[in-house]
């Protein structure tokens, strides 16, 4: 075999390794994401409402937040960072079935995170490749809130739980060292609660609590920094 065919042979199976290089640099990484929020809570019925079964309202909330994180690119496709999300206050509220009806529970959340997060990159063409993400960590949310009116007080608690999530995006090299991501991802923050109610009820009694399930929808564009 002569020395032009092996060379030609040797671009050949280079051709796939340019391809996926883009994002294969080596090191480490900073990254900002900024995600449009849909957070939601569910099995508020499970709320301690001795009067009457519980009837969930307004179950979801949208905003814009943010996040931070520093990041190592492993190569072969796999990159994971550590990720802060910051906090913020969103408010739900349920009824209650009988002679108290219209009495609304207003659940005051406010909610943060930190999260490992684990990511595949797979190239599809020079400069762009699509990747899958789970991610483990840690929810840290306070429940607090009011019943009728804000003079009626439940205590405040707050809870450290595990979170986990998924999601799926496509990333983009403009130049190197800088990668741009837009993905989605789905958040479970666990179950949350707070404490009992600090007012005098109908009963006298401190025997009532908020309590959900807190969940968000994230789509989010963010940017990595290879350092």
């Amino acid at each position: 075999m002569t020395l032009s065919a092996i060379s030609a042979m040797c671009g050949i199976l280079a051709a796939p390794v340019a391809i996926a290089t883009p994002n294969e640099e080596l090191g480490l990484y900073g990254s900002i994401k900024a995600a449009q929020t849909s957070q939601r809570v569910s099995d508020m019925e499970d709320s301690l409402r001795p009067a009457g079964a519980v009837l969930p309202q307004e179950t979801k909330q949208e905003f814009v937040n943010g996040s931070f994180g520093l990041g190592y690119q492993f190569g072969a496709g796999w990159r994971a960072e550590v990720e802060y999300t910051l906090p913020q206050k969103q408010e739900y509220t349920s009824d209650v079935a009988g002679r108290f009806r219209g009495s609304l529970n207003h659940h005051e959340v406010d909610a943060q995170r930190m999260m490992a997060n684990a990511y595949y990159d797979l190239p599809v063409k020079e400069n762009i490749a699509v990747f899958a993400s789970a991610g483990l960590g840690w929810a840290k949310v306070k429940s607090s809130g009011w019943q009728g009116n804000v003079a009626r007080q439940f205590e405040s608690k707050t809870v450290n739980n595990l979170a986990y999530s998924v999601g799926a995006g496509v990333t983009y090299s403009p130049v190197k060292k800088i990668s741009l991501d837009l993905g989605y991802r789905y958040v479970d923050m666990g179950r949350i609660e707070s404490g009992l109610n600090n007012f005098a009820n109908a009963r006298g009694l401190r025997d009532e609590n908020m309590k959900a399930k807190l969940v968000s929808h994230e789509i989010y564009v963010g940017a990595r920094y290879r350092f």
